[in-house]
């Protein structure tokens, strides 16, 4: 599909309901720990190439704020579940920086604001991916770096997942809205970045070979347009 279909603001909200009752499952510790070792590492690596009065911001923020970790100065968080992680979590959230509880789909910021936008298990989560990716595009500086990370799914089970959404949306409401295939979701990083970089790492508990589901990180920045 060249372009997906956005899903209602009733499924949307679903979807995040069901974010919110798996966090409160979740030890935060554990899982800031988890990230920290999987996620950190790699943004150190970018955020080092940045000035140290640059800004970052990271969508999808979650309570964990991986970014906080970052050297640079000027942060923005941005979550539409801000307000209540404060409530779950207290004292877990970074106290200095911007938080913006909303969506990913407008941001109120002027245009080419940041040198690095994280965006990590948020488009298969989103109401419009499409509209966010143009937000990233819209607020990255031009020599910005982009890191989004993703699960994909095999071509099969996620022309499935569409299908059973189109004939039998009900069955859907408490998965993830959308389900991309590596082809499918690197064209659509294509219409508005560059991918310099594509790093997978593989999840071992779910791969029957028509079924197999992975982990992704890409590397993006900005296009440049011949003058």
């Amino acid at each position: 599909m060249r372009h997906h279909k956005p899903i209602s603001h009733l499924r949307w909200s679903k979807a995040l309901k069901q974010a919110l009752l798996r966090w409160k499952k979740l030890d935060i510790a554990q899982e800031r720990a988890r990230l920290e070792r999987h996620q950190l590492p790699l943004l150190q690596r970018y955020a080092k190439q940045l000035p140290t009065d640059g800004a970052i911001l990271e969508i999808g923020c979650g309570p964990i704020c991986i970014s906080r970790l970052l050297p640079q100065q000027h942060k923005t968080y941005l979550d539409p579940l801000i307000d209540d992680y404060r409530r779950i979590f207290p004292g877990e959230l970074p106290e200095d920086g911007e938080f913006i509880a909303s969506m990913g789909e407008r941001i109120n910021k002027p245009s080419a604001s940041y040198d690095l936008i994280i965006c990590m298990n948020v488009l298969s989560f989103a109401m419009n991916p499409e509209l966010i990716l143009n937000e990233v595009e819209r607020l990255l500086k031009p020599h910005g770096k982009c890191i989004i990370g993703m699960r994909t799914h095999s071509a099969l089970e996620a022309r499935l997942h569409y299908l059973l959404i189109q004939l039998c949306p009900g069955m859907c409401n408490y998965t993830r809205p959308y389900y991309y295939a590596l082809p499918g979701i690197l064209r659509t990083l294509s219409r508005h970045f560059h991918v310099e970089q594509q790093k997978t790492r593989k999840q071992g508990w779910f791969q029957i070979p028509l079924f197999k589901r992975e982990e992704h990180l890409f590397i993006c920045s900005k296009k440049t347009h011949a003058t």
